[in-house]
């Protein structure tokens, strides 16, 4: 049996979920696990550490945030880096989840959550929708009616209708019922990852050229120029 590698992501409070500090720790702990190439990775998410939307900043109080190369830098590559881990990645879910973290939720391989969890783009804004590849994770798991009503409407799930869309394998409050899912994944690795390979190695290119794609989308959304200062309106 592999070893299953966790990591837990404590709710640093409002204003810091997800933000530089915390992308870049879970950054760091991707890339030690394509090193140690584990039999399965559990990502446990406490409370509302991934509710990352309502706290995105806004271009007008700093243009420089969204430009593009930021946004490659400091949130897309991180979600495909998840996505495209070889091993299954298991991530637990246990308060608000939305924009960046809901991204980043879909790009794990199952999804386990308890009944107060919630899912949502957040606050009906197209920046939030655009940041790490949310709108085509969404669609490829529950379809592009299904993202509309996040991204338009401001639709938010709670744990049982994301389930019934799919974007939920399991709404169970049983504790350790994600270390259970992990360890029996981690139990067979050769085969756990040559399914996981079957599954996304198409999805992976695709994912990729999206990313390239909203990444510009990402500024002509939020009006920023591509040296950084915020558009002129006109």
């Amino acid at each position: 049996m592999a070893e299953v590698m966790p990591l837990e992501c404590e709710d640093p409070g409002a204003g810091a979920r997800l933000d530089a500090a915390a992308r870049g720790l879970l950054a760091k702990q991707v890339r030690g696990w394509r090193r140690a190439a584990p039999g399965a990775v559990l990502i446990t998410v406490r409370g509302d550490a991934w509710d990352h939307a309502p706290e995105l900043r806004r271009p007008e109080s700093d243009p420089s945030d969204l430009t593009r190369e930021r946004v490659v830098l400091g949130y897309q590559s991180l979600a495909a880096d998840v996505f495209g881990l070889d091993c299954p990645v298991v991530v637990a879910l246990d308060g608000r989840v939305s924009g960046f973290g809901l991204a980043l939720a879909l790009a794990a391989d199952v999804r386990l959550a308890t009944a107060r969890t919630t899912l949502a783009v957040g606050a009906n804004d197209p920046v939030a929708a655009l940041l790490g590849g949310v709108g085509w994770l969404v669609s490829r798991i529950a379809g592009a009616g299904t993202f509309a009503q996040l991204a338009w409407n401001g639709v938010l799930l709670t744990a049982g209708e994301a389930a019934g869309r799919g974007l939920l394998n399991e709404v169970d409050d049983r504790p350790g019922r994600a270390a259970d899912v992990a360890a029996r994944l981690a139990a067979e690795p050769a085969g756990s990852s040559a399914l996981k390979r079957a599954l996304t190695s198409r999805a992976r290119r695709e994912f990729g050229s999206v990313l390239d794609y909203e990444s510009w989308l990402v500024e002509v959304a939020a009006g920023v120029s591509s040296d950084g200062a915020a558009a002129q309106a006109g």
